[in-house]
């Protein structure tokens, strides 16, 4: 969650001005255009992508780009989406959203200019090796921050909130991406671009949080409607990582199984036993099939309640925050998923959450 003032956090909670604007600029920082104002659009946020951040929204026709020189020309444009509230004073109150490349213009007949933004990871992915790249990195939090700055020099970095371990010798063909889902997931967790621009590799664990915002229908509540899936598709309640080995000797294999008596998919119970298998080339040591293989079990675990709310749009809420949603008598702690945040008054903004992870996991 990202910090707000209390007047933010009250003012929401009524009628009140959403906000939204655009900078554009080069890759390298030059300022191409300032404030300028949306007519209409959204950003979508899905942790479990690559890219993870995205937006579509619409300008006035005289932002098209006539030029490749021009602000939002898909040839040199990244643009800054910002939205929040504006208070009574003049004063406004916005957050980042998503930072990346101009991808797509499409101007319509009615003369308005439509605009696709993919946030940076879409660079780096882009980037792909040209020759075989190895790894050089004492560790894999340093390699992941080299391989970004190969395909971004100027990438920022923000906080990861997970401890680095050896960066084991390798050897990556062509894609770029791969190489760093591999090394991230090595370390239990997923490298992603915030609202901001800047990098992360944090938990996709699953595991609960304080609840940082809470969702409930009533009076000055904060839901507006919500669907609620339970089901069995994807998950599974026993993980075990096959880890190859580059000189073809034998893989190292970890099991971790939900064992948890108070777990509804606890391994042997009424649930069943259903296996995942995951075979990665990155984990070489014992350790580190050993995390990814409790990660894994966490978020295959926490499949069994699915969340798809609309509510007041909280610019403040991120993908991976925990949340209280409540809905007709029912209510739950979900991890967040996924965002769509709205850029214009009138329209809610949507969450898709999954259930928190209470394993108790053995290993063998």
């Amino acid at each position: 969650m990202l910090p707000s003032s209390d007047l933010y956090k009250s003012v929401i909670r009524g009628p009140h001005h959403r906000i939204a604007r655009v900078d554009a600029f080069t890759i390298d920082g030059a300022p191409l255009a300032t404030d300028v104002p949306v007519i209409t659009g959204q950003v979508s946020a899905q942790l479990t992508n690559r890219v993870t951040r995205t937006a579509s929204f619409t300008l006035a026709d005289e932002w098209f780009p006539r030029t490749p020189q021009s602000p939002f020309s898909p040839y040199q444009a990244v643009v800054r989406i910002r939205a929040g509230v504006g208070y009574g004073d003049g004063s406004e109150e916005l957050w980042p959203l998503i930072t990346g490349r101009v991808w797509g213009v499409r101007r319509s007949a009615a003369g308005t200019v439509q605009f696709s933004v993919d946030d940076l990871a879409a660079d780096v992915v882009a980037a792909r090796f040209e020759a075989p790249e190895r790894s050089s990195s004492l560790s894999i939090l340093s390699e992941i921050q080299r391989l970004i700055r190969g395909a971004i020099p100027q990438a920022t970095f923000g906080p990861d909130t997970l401890a680095t371990a050896p960066t084991p010798q390798l050897v990556w063909d062509e894609d770029r991406g791969q190489a760093l889902d591999d090394l991230a997931q090595a370390v239990g967790g997923r490298w992603y671009a915030l609202g901001d621009g800047s990098f992360v590799v944090r938990s996709y664990s699953y595991q609960p949080g304080a609840p940082v915002q809470q969702f409930l229908d009533g009076p000055q509540g904060l839901m507006a409607s919500a669907d609620v899936t339970q089901t069995r598709d994807g998950t599974a309640n026993s993980v075990v990582v096959v880890a190859e080995r580059m000189d073809g000797s034998e893989p190292v294999r970890r099991v971790a199984r939900d064992l948890s008596p108070t777990s509804p998919t606890q391994f042997g119970g009424p649930f069943g036993r259903v296996v995942q298998v995951l075979k990665v080339q990155t984990p070489q040591s014992i350790a580190q099939a050993q995390t990814l293989a409790r990660t894994q079990l966490a978020a295959a675990t926490a499949l069994t309640e699915q969340w798809q709310a609309t509510v007041v749009p909280d610019y403040t809420i991120e993908p991976g925050d925990t949340v209280r949603l409540g809905y007709r008598g029912y209510s739950a702690d979900q991890i967040t998923d996924g965002i769509t945040y709205p850029l214009v008054t009138g329209t809610a903004m949507t969450l898709t959450t999954r259930s928190a992870g209470t394993l108790g996991v053995g290993e063998e």
